[in-house]
Order: structure tokens, then C-alpha cells, then sequence
């Protein structure tokens, strides 16, 4: 799959846009703060519907005088080897819930809307995911199983609603002891059928992962070192099952969750837990060594997506070069040229062979503009 056309309008810091990339390597140049980021975001955004930059969507929304307030627009031509040729539209609102529309078509659920493009994000950010709060390996887990699974999608959803719910009344629970328990137990089921979903397709993913990534880290580090990712899910998996386990779980925190007025167990507490030659990375292994780790996941699951999908799916890589060494920089482009569409942001070209440097298209990009640049080597 690659992406034809993208088009934008007020979008972040351009008021318009039409670029029709390669379906190779796509070079995005430029000194910081120009737009390129900006790009790989309107990418990601058509895949998974949301910003890895942005805690609001209204943030992505060009400035403009208050006369104007137009909407941005964030468009793209995707083709698929394995479906028809997508056409996906978002607009998004200062004030108003986006929309969104794929082939015309009014997509009211985001279900519905993914699918149509796969990515793999590889930031600066993702570089402290082995040392960063388990709330990033979550959000890790979310995106990746939002992009191949669209029940994992509806029963997320489910989940958060009824979890909201739950903690509410556990809230209600505590300021007020002798309300009718029997709400409580009706929540409980819910976040149960939801919840039980979701921790077995974590599990389910992070078990395909594991050994793909420990086979690339292998081959970075020079068979010196072993990867092993594994699932920590909140609720204990003895055998019976997730959701006989989630519900064991509940009735051994019930007590604690209504004098803290809080859910105390469910997937909402997971984690992963990345070892390096058996011991723990996130305590033993140098910085070096845990964006070894990161190197290897983000290949991995390029490569598991593929199998996923039936095709490559478009990689994005932003502002990662800058913070990787020689070794790990020539390790990652060798193994993702030539592997599907990709686009790469950068501040200077030096990183690059001459052979990617040939074959890419390269683009400057300059305040909200860009230009197609020819390089000589």
C-alpha cells in the first residue's frame, strides 16, 4: 500500500498543500519547525484517526483571523494491493467533533474508518518506550491493535465507557456506604465481557511480536544479545482465563476499591517488560542498548503488520535520525529501503548512501511549502 496523493488545507502550518509521493523512499528536509513533522502526522492521522503530537485536535487547526475559521482538511489517495483504491477525508474543527469520510461515504464510528491504511510510527518519543510510564507501552499496544483488529477497537471503547461508570459509582460508593451494591455488580460484567478481550489480544500480539523482534535484535547486536518482550497484564491469566480471572480479581479488590473510590485491577494496568539476555531493560540495560531494543520492536512490527495485512504497510519515521548512532541509523534504512513506502524527516541529508539518496524523492521543506530537490552524489 503507498500513499498516491495528500492534500491539505489549514492544516497545522499550511494553508495548502498537494504533494503526490513515491512509493519509495520519501525524504521530507528541512530546518525544525517547518512542517515536516506535520506531514507524518496528516499520515498517521488518516490511519489511526488521531495525532501522536497533539492532546487536542483543535491544536492542529491552522491559526487564522477570526473572520476566517475555516476548517483544516487533511485528504489522501491510498492504494492497496490487496483492496480497492481508498479516498480518505477528515475535517477538523476548533469547536466541532471531526469527520470523517472514506470514498464519500460518512464514517460516524472510527471503527469503520480504519483499515484502509496501516502504518508503522517510528519518533523521537518512541526511543524511551522501554523506560518510559506504562501508560506509553499501553498506548503502544492500543495504536498497533487498533490498526488489525477492529473488535479490539469496539470493545476499547466499551471498556473506557463502562469503566467511567464503574469509578463513578465506586466514588459514589465511598462518600456514600449504603448505596445499593447491586449497580456495582452490574459494572463489574461489563468491564469483564469488554475488559477479557482486550488483555487476550494483547497477549495474543505481544506472544506473535516477541520472537520476530528477538530474531532482528539478535542480528543488530551480533548474536551478543537475546530480546525477550513479554505481556504483564493487570489481572492475573492462571489458566482459567481471562475473564474467569478478571472476575476473581474484582471480588479480591472489592473491599479496597470502594474505600478508595477507584477500579483497581483491569487492562487499564498493564504493561510490558522488554529483557535483554534475561534481565530486565528497563533497570540493567544503557541507553544504547534499550534504542537497540526500540530499533527491533518498530522493525518487528513492521514485519508483523505485514503478515497482518497481506502487504507492506506505509512507514513513517520522524526526527529519529538525529538521536540513533551511525550503526543503528544504517541498520534501520538498509532495512527499510525498498520495503514499502516510506517517509523519513530530517534536518540534514549526510545521514543518507548514495543509493538511497538516488532513488529517494527528496523534498524541501520550507514554512509551510515545499520543493522537489534533485541531489547529486
Amino acid at each position: 500500500m503507498f500513499v498516491k496523493r495528500l492534500q491539505l488545507s489549514q492544516f497545522r502550518n499550511y494553508s495548502s498543500l498537494d504533494i503526490e509521493p513515491i512509493d519509495g523512499v520519501n525524504i521530507l528536509v528541512g530546518e525544525n519547525a517547518q512542517g515536516k513533522s506535520a506531514l507524518i502526522e496528516a499520515i498517521y492521522l488518516l490511519a489511526t484517526s488521531r495525532s501522536f503530537r497533539a492532546s487536542d485536535e483543535s491544536e492542529m487547526v491552522r491559526h487564522q483571523s477570526p473572520e476566517e475559521k475555516l476548517p483544516a482538511l487533511i485528504s489522501a489517495e491510498i492504494y492497496r494491493v490487496k483492496q480497492n483504491e481508498a479516498q480518505i477525508d477528515i475535517n477538523l474543527h476548533e469547536t466541532e467533533k471531526k469527520s470523517v469520510r472514506v470514498n464519500g461515504v460518512k464514517k460516524t464510528r472510527i471503527v469503520d474508518m480504519l483499515g484502509n491504511l496501516n502504518v508503522v510510527l517510528f519518533c523521537a518519543i518512541d526511543l524511551g518506550i522501554v523506560s518510559a510510564d506504562p501508560s506509553v507501552r499501553r498506548r503502544y499496544l492500543n495504536i498497533e491493535l487498533s490498526q488489525i483488529s477492529p473488535k479490539y477497537i469496539i470493545d476499547s471503547s466499551s471498556y473506557k465507557k463502562a469503566l467511567e461508570q464503574r469509578n463513578r459509582l465506586l466514588k459514589e460508593l465511598r462518600e456514600r456506604p449504603h448505596t445499593d451494591i447491586g449497580v456495582l455488580e452490574a459494572w463489574d460484567a461489563q468491564i469483564v465481557q469488554f475488559g477479557a478481550p482486550i488483555m487476550e489480544k494483547r497477549k495474543f500480539f505481544v506472544e506473535n511480536l516477541s520472537p520476530i523482534a528477538n530474531e532482528i535484535h539478535g542480528e543488530l547486536t551480533g548474536g551478543k544479545e537475546s530480546l525477550e518482550i513479554r505481556y504483564q497484564p493487570n489481572v492475573s491469566n492462571g489458566g482459567n482465563g481471562f475473564q474467569a480471572d478478571f472476575e476473581a480479581a474484582i471480588q479480591k479488590v472489592r473491599y479496597e476499591e470502594r474505600r478508595r473510590g477507584v477500579t483497581l485491577v483491569g487492562p487499564q494496568r498493564d504493561d510490558m517488560q522488554f529483557l535483554i539476555n534475561g534481565l530486565d531493560a528497563r533497570s540493567f540495560a544503557s541507553q544504547g542498548q534499550q534504542r537497540t531494543v526500540v530499533l527491533s520492536l518498530k522493525l518487528a512490527e513492521f514485519r508483523l503488520m505485514e503478515e497482518y495485512v497481506g502487504e507492506p504497510p506505509v512507514i513513517l519515521l520522524d526526527d529519529v535520525f538525529s538521536d540513533l548512532d551511525d550503526y543503528r541509523r544504517g541498520q534501520l534504512i538498509s532495512r527499510v529501503f525498498g520495503k514499502g513506502q516510506t517517509f523519513i524527516t530530517c534536518t540534514e541529508l549526510h545521514a543518507f548512501g548514495d543509493k538511497t539518496l538516488e532513488s529517494a524523492a527528496i523534498y524541501r521543506i520550507r514554512s509551510g511549502t515545499y520543493t522537489r530537490e534533485n541531489v547529486s552524489v
